[in-house]
């Protein structure tokens, strides 16, 4: 058992990942596995993971699974964790030398109602975080209160209990391959809340290549997906009514994919339909 599991969803990153694999060798503290799950990469990945772990510098696990999309490689990596807590860091980003130290640090913050430590991330480049700082040094809300009811609403650093997370894990359906990750977080939500720190512990720049680029289209090819979280959005009552509207509208849209728009609608939307 490890206090951390570095967990790092990989496809085709053969060409940046070494990046990921040199900060997590500057970590500060030691006390964690890196669990990596290869989402089908056509690019030598395992070869090159293979050689991180005959250099025998770190504790990793390499797991290869047929194309699924990110969200099923989380779900997998939530089964395999064997650390206390859950960290996401994405094979094209980096962590600070002190990352998990800080995060250790910050762990006695958790308790029953407090699963997860939240740090800021930066850009690569600049150093410049992606987050406005707060007005104080911690705040402890859900993922829906600091994003809809503080108005925080930039990229973080999410760490979580692992035996938590797994029991909200993403839905998975055949020939859909995205899912906003927030979901997850959002699901956390309903039942429990993360404390937010003021301090820099990850860091990370946008690839033109990443799921990121092809927001709009990977929405409307994963449409039952993309609905399920619009739904489950709609179910928070702080949600304002501006983001509910669009959440309906989203629906609506995303209807057009199936075979029975009527259908659709009014089983993503529901009572929600009329906002």
């Amino acid at each position: 058992m490890f206090k951390f599991t570095v967990f790092t969803p990989t496809y085709n990153r053969k060409f940046i990942i070494e990046n990921l694999y040199e900060s997590l060798l500057r970590q500060s503290y030691k006390d964690f596995e890196w669990l990596i799950v290869d989402d089908g990469s056509t690019d030598d990945t395992e070869l090159l993971i293979n050689k991180f772990i005959s250099n025998e510098n770190l504790n990793i696990s390499y797991l290869k699974k047929k194309n699924g999309g990110k969200h099923t490689a989380i779900n997998l990596g939530l089964e395999k964790a064997k650390g206390e807590l859950f960290f996401i860091v994405d094979s094209d980003d980096i962590l600070t030398d002190d990352s998990l130290e800080i995060l250790n640090q910050n762990s006695n913050r958790l308790n029953d109602e407090i699963i997860g430590l939240v740090g800021m991330k930066a850009f690569k480049k600049t150093g410049e975080s992606m987050v406005h700082t707060f007005s104080e040094p911690s705040i402890v809300a859900s993922s829906i209160e600091f994003t809809y009811k503080l108005g925080y609403n930039e990229e973080t650093a999410i760490c979580v209990k692992t035996e938590i997370a797994k029991k909200y894990k993403f839905p998975e359906i055949e020939k859909e391959f995205f899912c906003l990750e927030s979901l997850l977080w959002n699901r956390l939500s309903q039942n429990y809340k993360f404390y937010y720190f003021n301090q820099i512990i990850y860091k990370g720049d946008y690839l033109q290549d990443g799921l990121t680029s092809n927001y709009k289209q990977n929405l409307f090819n994963s449409y039952n997906t993309s609905a399920i979280y619009y739904r489950e959005l709609l179910s928070h009552e702080i949600i304002p009514n501006d983001v509910k509207n669009h959440a309906v509208k989203s629906i609506i849209s995303l209807s057009r994919q199936s075979k029975n728009r009527v259908f659709f609608i009014l089983k993503f939307s529901g009572k929600s339909l009329i906002v």
